[in-house]
């Protein structure tokens, strides 16, 4: 039997971001009619708890909401249902929420359906947030940064970019024949499709470097882009992480921990060790150690998430020196590609580097939300 209020959870859950199936709601349905007379919510809690949990990051969220749905409701009265409420000893004084039932904490006699009250209205909840679709298509720079549901949408992210990179590598195993492609190709034949050209896509085996700026202008992006790198790292082949703002730390072997808070745990540490902090960012010696501990060559890629403002910068020749150091990084690797947060507006003002950046080969990209974001990290 569908029960209402189950249905509503589900739904809360959902947009909250937790993976429900209907599969999910219809075994919550049938656990709620087989528990219904326990005389322990937490019992309820739990069991629902093992319904709908796939993934332990979810579970204060699924808390928070069946506290919402449940418990909040029955609080203040040991042993007063409405079925044994009677009006006629109405008292106007008592609010009839003040005798709902029992706290989350207090040992009762009554079954759990008789702890809550019957009347349900799902259009009493609290309003909708903003759907995921619309947080991917949003400006970046408008984003909570407090948020944590950007961090979880983050980590989705990743897992989708590393299925789509996934299913790319695939097709360059299969046997599909591009007809259009080879028709061109065979021009030259008379038309006869002597020289069959397969529908694969051109991957190159290549070594990807990401070097993420966490000085105060860009702390708050490089949690999300760590977020993302940690779901899908590893459709890559071979990949090193770095961290920089005026020195350089190696995150590479933290992104291999057991699961994504150790992680994040773990880079954090290492930052406050190292006192790296909100610090702000020196270009010039960041890149020149980087330089040291990469190992580029013809084979790398080395991905930038930088605003590219190089506080601490000296120009010379009315070039900034940083400048100077990226093109000895471009001229060792295949390409450099600089994913900037800031919008394009604001790249000429005096304390930007991107034109100087530009002019030493690198290819800057701006990142105009978190759907433009995926959408750069899956082509690499």
């Amino acid at each position: 039997m569908v029960n209402e209020r189950i249905v509503a959870l589900s739904n809360q859950l959902r947009e909250e971001g937790v993976t429900v199936s209907v599969r999910s709601t219809q075994t919550a349905c049938e656990v709620w009619d087989l528990m219904k007379g326990s005389t322990k919510i937490e019992d309820m809690q739990n069991a629902l708890k093992s319904v709908y949990i796939k993934d332990n990051h979810d579970e204060r969220k699924f808390d928070e909401i069946f506290e919402e749905f449940f418990t909040e409701e029955t609080h203040k009265s040991e042993h007063t249902t409405y079925e044994s409420y009677d009006d006629s000893n109405d008292d106007s004084v008592i609010e009839r929420e003040d005798i709902m039932g029992m706290p989350n904490s207090v040992e009762s006699d009554l079954p759990i359906d008789q702890m809550i009250p019957p009347e349900f209205n799902p259009e009493m909840l609290q309003p909708q947030k903003i759907h995921d679709k619309e947080l991917m298509r949003m400006d970046i720079n408008h984003l909570n940064t407090f948020d944590e549901r950007i961090v979880d949408l983050c980590r989705n992210l990743g897992k989708k970019i590393a299925n789509t990179r996934s299913k790319r590598k695939k097709r360059q195993q299969s046997h599909i024949i591009d007809m259009p492609c080879t028709i061109r190709a065979n021009l030259k034949n008379g038309g006869k499709l002597i020289d069959l050209k397969p529908s694969k896509p051109k991957i190159n085996k290549t070594k990807h470097v990401f070097l993420s700026d966490i000085s105060g202008s860009c702390d708050w992006i490089s949690n999300w882009f760590f977020s993302i790198i940690y779901g899908c790292q590893k459709s890559f082949d071979r990949i090193r992480c770095f961290e920089f703002d005026n020195k350089v730390i190696e995150t590479t072997d933290a992104l291999n921990t057991e699961s994504y808070e150790v992680s994040y745990e773990t880079i954090t540490l290492k930052k406050i060790q190292q006192g790296m902090i909100h610090g702000q960012s020196d270009m010039t010696q960041s890149f020149k150690e980087f330089l040291k501990q990469s190992n580029l060559n013809h084979r790398t890629t080395v991905i930038i998430l930088s605003d590219c403002r190089d506080w601490k910068g000296k120009r010379e020749d009315g070039i900034f020196e940083s400048a100077t150091v990226l093109k000895e990084i471009v001229n060792l690797s295949s390409k450099v590609l600089i994913f900037n947060p800031e919008p394009e507006n604001k790249w000429n003002t005096p304390t930007s580097c991107v034109k100087d950046y530009q002019k030493a080969g690198a290819q800057v990209h701006e990142i105009k939300n978190l759907e433009n974001l995926a959408k750069l990290i899956t082509k690499l």
